[in-house]
């Protein structure tokens, strides 16, 4: 019997490829082991959007000497997957000699170094790795949390907006070229209660 054009053009089909296997992300604190440098290389690749845009932030510049300085500074968290590290965020304790209103506050800790790997984005890493700060956060009793972000990162403003952070103030950090917006979020307590916010 002979087979029609469409026919066969179907049986030459390539099968289908199959599936990939879901990812494992492993969701851990910093350790000593782990390489700055990778997580310096997570950084820059991060922030090179915001770079190309004109604003020269330190994360997507800085060298792994001050990526260790800053990882070590508080506690600090890492996605893995498969041994590779797509994913970092850092939660500092209140710091009496910040030029930010807000991180003087001992009520208040904050976000510093958060970071996902671009061909990583968009799949719940960045929302899981915040939950771990704000976990931590509440852990150590602190009652908000802040963090400062490039004021035309319109899309991070975003963001933080839709993850429950309120805009607190502008400010202009001592050596940035560029202004930045304040952003704080309460933390519930373990009643669920989640105390007021108030501009500052």
């Amino acid at each position: 019997m002979k087979l029609s054009a469409p026919t066969l053009a179907r049986h030459a089909q390539k099968p289908p490829e199959p599936a990939d296997a879901p990812r494992i992300i492993v969701y851990r604190p910093w350790q000593a082991g782990d390489s700055p440098e990778a997580v310096t290389q997570l950084l820059h690749q991060s922030f090179a959007r915001l770079v190309r845009m004109g604003i020269p932030c330190a994360s997507g510049l800085q060298p792994s000497s001050q990526t260790l300085t800053r990882l070590q500074r508080g506690a600090s968290f890492v996605a893995v997957d498969a041994g590779r590290i797509v994913g970092t965020i850092s939660v500092y304790a209140a710091t009496p000699a910040s030029e930010c209103p807000l991180y003087r506050d001992g009520a208040v800790a904050s976000i510093h170094q958060f970071a996902v790997d671009p061909a990583y984005q968009g799949a719940g890493i960045g929302d899981a790795l915040l939950r771990m700060a704000e976990c931590r956060a509440k852990e150590d009793g602190f009652k908000f949390i802040a963090l400062d972000t490039p004021g035309d990162a319109r899309h991070l403003h975003r963001y933080y907006l839709h993850k429950g952070f309120e805009f607190v103030s502008m400010l202009r950090f001592k050596g940035r070229q560029y202004a930045s917006v304040v952003l704080r979020k309460a933390l519930a307590d373990d009643t669920g209660v989640v105390p007021p916010l108030a501009w500052i």
